[in-house]
This record gives structure tokens, C-alpha cells and sequence, in this order.
């Protein structure tokens, strides 16, 4: 009774606050009087805390002026937070458990509504997922463990592409949320959606122009459009093992593999033995090999010698550049690079005729063009 009226008392308050602040009342249950509960501004790369406070009889509130719409965190600590999108006049009703604020309700804005409905797309095939991870536990070391694992392999494809047809039902239905950004990054790879992809990065570009989460979305949409298949492939400068600049446009007139990956990428350097043996069949044919490494100095004080040693280790005979940025590089931003490994194949002409072929898909597609 006394939360409820405490309650009832923050939100009389909470209405004659300023128009121009955003108000967050919540109640966390199980929280102890006293503890801290923090709201978090979120950029690309880092969060700046921006209001505190202490909890008493399970409530909280927060009022923030903020400069536009933007993610922020309710967070108890760097593991335990809620993400939602706030703008100015919001007042916003939020209810968690101290144990695990990411499952979260609220209401008080179109953002937070969506937010609460995606949260349940994205939660729903979590039993499902923990059904398929015991089901295979319970196969380990018996006779039948591997025809389990493919058929829990097809199981998992089916749920998730159940899920990907749900976020983009959400998106088709929800066009203008902002909260779409999130989304986009639990739908994956751009290529894959890029459909969607472009779709929000237009809605919420007419609506938030110059904001830094949908100009970063608007630079993806860019970079697939410019590394499509049929696109003139970018060029660039990049220096090379000895420190010599090397520019991509100096290969043309040959069939040329963009090759990213880094010493520290286990499939990359699993895939290397078969481009070793391709390169040695395809290139007196014509065929150029660039490989252009994400390892980074700013992570790795070794990464230029491991990324040396990788090249002698594995035998990698053709031409080796990076800027030792890893994906900061300005050449993965050019392309788009968000995962390794990750392959372009490029005419004579230098135009984007496949992307990310591997395994025996890649050397079928090279006896296409030589054989």
C-alpha cells in the first residue's frame, strides 16, 4: 500500500515537470532501499552517465533533459541494464526485477511500447533454443549425437528464420520507431536485409536528421550499395608487409580475391590451406589474391608481428596490406566489414562478380572462370 501511494505521489510530480525534460518513474522489484540505479547515454563507442539515484520502497525516477531521441540504459550495473530510446516530453512508466532489468516492461511512449513488443519476439525462442541445447546434451557421446546434431542444426534455422520474419513484421508495422535500429542489429547481416536496412535508415532519416545511430546505419546502407555484386569495386591505398603503398586499381586487367581476415580469426586461417591451393593452381591463369588484414595495434600491442607470423606460418604468397586498425580500418568501412572472414571476387575490370565465397563454393566458382 505504501509503494502504491508513493507511487501515486512521484507521478503527480512527475506531471508538473517540465515539458522539455524526459521523466522515467519505475519500480523494480526486489531492489533494496538505498540501492543505486543509474540512467547511461549511449554513443557508438562508449556511454557517459548522465542522472543516479537511490531506490526507495522498490521505486525510482529520473528526469533528464535530453538534447534528442537517443538510446540510453537504466543499469544497475555493466551487466545488469535495460535499453530503451528516450526524447524530451516522454514520461515513461518502467517496471523490472532487480535480477535481470533487460526483461523489462513499459509504457508512456510509442518507443518504449515497441520496445516491450520487441523484447517479446526476441525472448520468445529462448525455451525453444534451451529445449534444442539439452536435447543435444542429453546426445553427447551416444551413437545417435551426430544425426542429433543435424537435426537440432535444422530445428535452430527454422526458429530463427521464424524470428527474422517476425522483426521484419515489426519494422513493416512499426515504420517510424526509432527503437527499429535495434532491430536491424537482431535481424544481422546487411546484405542478407538490406531491404530493411535501407527502409529505416530512410523513415528515421526524414524524421531525426543528422543523428549519429541512423547516419551510422545510412554509411551500412552505402557500403552495400557500393560493394553489391555488379558494383565497381572501391579502390584503396593500404601499405603492404614492407611498408610499400599498394593501390587495388594497379591489379586490373586480372581476376582478383579480396581476401579479409586477421591471425587471430580461427575460420580464416582454417580457410587458408584451400586458398594456398587455389592460389598456386589460378594464379599463373590470371588470378590475384589481396589479403587484407583486421589485425590492431590499439588492441594488440603484437598484432603487426602476429600478423607477420601468421602470413610465414600459413604460406600466404600474395599480396599482404593493412592499416592495423582492425574493423576502424577505412578500407573494412569501405566495404562494409562487420564480420571475417569475408571475401570479394572482382573482374578484370575491377567489378564485384561474387561476395564471400569459402570452402568448395569458392574453388567451383574460380574453375567456372579459369577452367
Amino acid at each position: 500500500m505504501i509503494k502504491n501511494i508513493l507511487l501515486f505521489i512521484t507521478l503527480l510530480f512527475l506531471g508538473a515537470c517540465s515539458v522539455d525534460e524526459a521523466n522515467i518513474i519505475g519500480t523494480i522489484s526486489n531492489a533494496e532501499d538505498g540501492q543505486w540505479i543509474f540512467l547511461e547515454k549511449l554513443t557508438l563507442n562508449n556511454s557517459e552517465r548522465v542522472d543516479s539515484c537511490q531506490i526507495k520502497n522498490e521505486i525510482f525516477s529520473f528526469n533528464y533533459k535530453a538534447d534528442s531521441i537517443n538510446f540510453y540504459r537504466i543499469s544497475e550495473s555493466d551487466k545488469n541494464y535495460a535499453l530503451i530510446a528516450i526524447q524530451n516530453k516522454d514520461t515513461i512508466e518502467f517496471k523490472a526485477d532487480i535480477s535481470s532489468l533487460v526483461n523489462f516492461q513499459a509504457s508512456g511512449s510509442k518507443e518504449v511500447e515497441g520496445n516491450t513488443q520487441l523484447l517479446e519476439i526476441v525472448n520468445s525462442i529462448k525455451p525453444k533454443i534451451d529445449s534444442l541445447k539439452t536435447i543435444y546434451q542429453k546426445s553427447v557421446g551416444t551413437e545417435d549425437e551426430t544425426i542429433v546434431l543435424e537435426r537440432i542444426r535444422k530445428r535452430y534455422d527454422s526458429i530463427m528464420l521464424k524470428q527474422n520474419e517476425d522483426l521484419k513484421r515489426f519494422i513493416d508495422e512499426n515504420p517510424n520507431l526509432f527503437i527499429n535500429l535495434i532491430t536491424l542489429q537482431q535481424l544481422g547481416d546487411v546484405s542478407e536485409n538490406f531491404i530493411y536496412y535501407q527502409k529505416v535508415s530512410s523513415n528515421l532519416d526524414s524524421l531525426y536528421p543528422n543523428n549519429f545511430w541512423i547516419n551510422d546505419i545510412k554509411e551500412k546502407v552505402l557500403s552495400e550499395k557500393n560493394t553489391a555484386i555488379g558494383a565497381q569495386a572501391p579502390d584503396f591505398k593500404i601499405n603492404d608487409i614492407k611498408g610499400k603503398t599498394f593501390k587495388l586499381s594497379t591489379l586490373r586487367g586480372s581476376y582478383v580475391l579480396l581476401d579479409f581476415w586477421a591471425s587471430w580469426c580461427v575460420p580464416c586461417r582454417r580457410e587458408n590451406p584451400l586458398i594456398v591451393d587455389l592460389y598456386k593452381k589460378y594464379h599463373p591463369m590470371g588470378l590475384e589474391i589481396v589479403g587484407i588484414s583486421l589485425d590492431d595495434t590499439t588492441k594488440n600491442i603484437d598484432a603487426q608481428a602476429d600478423w607477420l607470423k601468421a602470413i610465414n606460418q600459413d604460406g600466404l604468397d600474395w599480396k599482404q596490406v593493412s592499416q592495423l586498425k582492425g574493423f576502424e580500418s577505412s578500407v573494412c568501412l569501405d566495404y562494409g566489414i562487420t564480420s571475417i572472414p569475408s571475401t570479394f571476387l572482382l573482374d578484370e575490370n575491377g567489378v564485384i562478380i561474387a561476395r564471400n565465397l569459402r570452402g568448395t563454393i569458392l574453388a567451383n566458382k574460380l574453375k567456372e572462370i579459369f577452367e
